[in-house]
């Protein structure tokens, strides 16, 4: 349905231009008609009225008079044409501005990326660094805004689309810790345990990276 909209709206913005550039073209041919109508007119009252005059120098200046006129008139046309152009190519230029919004707006929508960036760029700086500025190039405050503490929440948006309001809502989650899956767990299995000495060692999580570490514990395994 979106795509049959935009090229219905195209074709709609297409013959509107279309219609003004002949609206303009009319209204050209009307006014040159209209000129030269005038000019005729015109002309023949002065060579009534100076009929008693020399003819060579009646003639003369008429001459200069009509090429003076048939200068300006094309000129007037040319200024004419000249706007009608420009008007046409900023008409177009606003059409393909819009067509690029909202076919960017539409791949925006349908991004489906992973949440292992944001997780990942929650405690990496360099990965942080190197993610806003490739997303945020030419929004100089969205991409001080990504490298601040809203880092996490800002990624969730950029990876996820509005056709994926569930994945990005357990990306916010992620990053209000809702959602602490560790990244690459070890596991830990009961004969593991059990051939242990004395000292069990057991996963912990890191609060700082959110991976499993191994750390020691002074629990024998028979307490266990």
């Amino acid at each position: 349905m979106v795509k049959k909209e935009e090229e219905v709206k195209e074709e709609q913005e297409e013959q509107t231009i279309q219609k003004q550039i002949e609206q303009e073209e009319y209204k050209s041919e009307c006014l040159e008609k209209s000129f030269q109508e005038r000019e005729l007119d015109d002309k023949f009252e002065e060579i009534q009225r100076e009929s008693m005059e020399d003819i060579d120098e009646v003639n003369l200046q008429a001459k200069k008079k009509i090429q003076n006129s048939r200068n300006k008139l094309k000129r007037t046309i040319q200024q004419m044409k000249l706007k009608s152009q420009s008007k046409t190519q900023n008409l177009a230029s606003k059409l393909k501005q819009i067509r690029n919004k909202m076919s960017k707006e539409i791949m925006l929508a349908n991004k489906n990326g992973n949440i292992e960036t944001c997780r990942k760029g929650k405690h990496s700086a360099d990965l942080k660094e190197s993610y806003c500025n490739e997303n945020f190039v030419e929004d100089w405050t969205r991409n001080s805004d990504c490298k601040g503490d809203d880092f996490c929440y800002i990624c969730c948006e950029t990876e996820f689309g509005a056709m994926y309001v569930t994945q990005r809502d357990n990306c916010y989650k992620m990053c209000d810790k809702v959602i602490n899956k560790p990244i690459d767990a070890p596991v830990v299995t009961v004969s593991e345990v059990k051939k242990s000495l004395n000292t069990l060692v057991v996963p912990a999580v890191s609060d700082d990276s959110g991976k499993w570490v191994w750390a020691p514990k002074e629990k024998t395994a028979e307490n266990i």
